[in-house]
């Protein structure tokens, strides 16, 4: 029940801030154009994969142990974000001196330098939100969230409006993650009495187990950043534009991400402390409800990929085709975050660390080597940018088997797989009348059209049940007090309490 609550309190903050993320990204690809934004995004990219190393693993440690043990958290906190101030130090001397050998023009390397103080605070800002995931208060931080979204949003709008130099548009998110931190440690002190201590001895274990966590961390942040720097350096500024107007677009499908994080770990953490049975059921449930959300998204994004392209401006219409190739990858995002989950609860998390390093730091550059060039020779504008996103969409198919195939017997029971069939038929059903019955249609009013049947057919085969949807909402707004059935039914059951 709690977990419902946080997840409720949670996805309302989401909402609000993704509204306002919705309108930057299709603000800022129209107003700075092509080269520009695709400069804006080569930076926060480059400094990106830069700042890996400042990871640390922390996030998932903090809600796989912290969860259990809420007064851990002093013992490592305040010695890591030491080593974190020291490593971003040292990096961002290494920064500079790369830069400064660069052939980039001095605004795109002082973007670069800003970019780089941002991904920092992001760093150590996720890890100040897991404590508090972790403890389950997450009220002030949904406020916080929706504050800091306004301060970002706000002082992008701002710069485009004085149509500030380049350098000015990653301010903003300096200026809103600062504030979140500020925030966060108040939050963490009132809420679960952290305390700012060293010690080295304890930092150290932590460290050591957070490895397996701290690899994998790295290995997925260079997803999408690793790449971009590929298509950098193979094709143009360009085509990096346009492969990120379509990232910024199918990237909304992701607004699931954090709630996964903040909720379904925790969970997942006690459920795997009672037993893998209950775990694995969760899991099964929680891949369910994922694939319910994720798939009518990714039919939305292939169906009308020209039409939300061309919110961007005409001059982003080659983006269409890696919008197209992107839309199924964070379907099978979500799937491998779920196995990864339980490969990670169930003490398998090397499969986990070895299957995302081998994806991103091998297949991806290997991929976008030869993909590249060769899709941005034959296709012309926006092909380069198809390049990129067909390698990490082959990349994200052979991650899923891999994790699936792990999990074995646990990845599916009779109704998973029923559910998957029914999304699967009527997916094919409503593409079929898209390219043929309703293909003369007015593009709007076509997919309208599907997305009505799409959900009409989702609920006609029982593919998505309306009735458990409604007992999630029950269940929220009993707000931890037990049902009368359940009351009085509780002496004929033995449930292990959640600590």
């Amino acid at each position: 029940m709690g977990a419902v609550r946080n997840g409720l309190q949670l996805g309302g903050s989401l909402l609000v801030t993704y509204v306002i993320a919705m309108g930057v990204r299709f603000l800022l690809p129209k107003q700075m154009g092509v080269e520009r934004f695709g400069s804006f995004n080569w930076a926060d990219s480059f400094s990106a994969v830069f700042f890996v190393a400042t990871h640390l693993g922390l996030e998932m440690y903090i809600r796989k142990e912290v969860t259990r043990r809420p007064e851990h958290a002093s013992d490592f906190f305040g010695t890591t974000l030491l080593i974190r101030l020291g490593l971003t130090a040292v990096l961002m001397g290494a920064l500079a001196y790369v830069m400064a050998h660069d052939n980039h023009t001095l605004e795109v390397r002082q973007l670069v330098y800003v970019s780089a103080v941002a991904q920092s605070l992001i760093m150590i800002n996720g890890s100040m939100a897991a404590l508090l995931h972790a403890k389950g208060k997450v009220a002030g931080l949904s406020v916080s969230n929706i504050v800091t979204k306004l301060v970002w949003g706000g002082g992008l709008f701002l710069a485009v409006v004085m149509k500030a130099s380049l350098p000015w548009f990653a301010v903003p998110l300096v200026a809103s993650e600062a504030v979140k931190l500020a925030v966060g440690w108040y939050l963490a002190k009132q809420h679960m009495g952290l305390t700012f201590k060293v010690d080295l001895p304890a930092t150290w274990e932590v460290l050591r187990k957070s490895l397996p966590f701290f690899i994998t961390g790295a290995a997925l942040a260079t997803n999408g950043r690793l790449d971009v720097m590929i298509l950098g350096l193979k094709a143009s500024h360009e085509e990096v534009g346009y492969y990120g107007a379509a990232w910024n677009i199918a990237g909304l499908t992701f607004f699931l991400n954090p709630v996964f994080g903040w909720v379904l770990m925790p969970l997942a953490s006690r459920a795997a402390e009672r037993s893998e049975e209950e775990l694995t059921r969760l899991i099964r449930r929680a891949l369910e409800g994922t694939l319910a959300v994720t798939v009518p998204m990714m039919m939305l994004i292939v169906l009308g990929a020209p039409l939300w392209v061309g919110l961007l401006g005409g001059k982003f219409g080659p983006s269409a085709m890696a919008l197209r190739l992107m839309s199924p990858l964070f379907v099978l995002a979500f799937v491998t975050m779920n196995a990864g989950l339980w490969l990670t609860m169930t003490n398998r998390e090397w499969w986990v660390t070895i299957t995302n390093l081998t994806g991103s730091l091998l297949v991806i550059p290997v991929l976008n080597l030869v993909l590249v060039p060769v899709m941005h020779s034959a296709l012309g504008d926006g092909g380069g940018a198809a390049g990129t996103a067909l390698a990490i969409l082959l990349m994200e198919i052979l991650v899923t088997i891999s994790l699936m195939g792990r999990m074995k017997g646990a990845a599916f029971d009779a109704r998973l797989l029923g559910m998957l069939g029914k999304t699967v038929a009527v997916c094919i059903a409503v593409a079929a009348l898209d390219q043929t019955v309703f293909a003369p249609m007015n593009p709007w009013v076509r997919l309208g059209i599907e997305a009505v049947l799409y959900v009409v057919g989702v609920l006609a085969t029982g593919a998505v049940r309306p009735a458990e949807v409604l007992e999630v909402v029950r269940v929220a707004r009993r707000r931890g007090q037990p049902a009368p059935e359940a009351a009085e039914a509780a002496p004929a059951v033995s449930i292990s309490p959640a600590p």
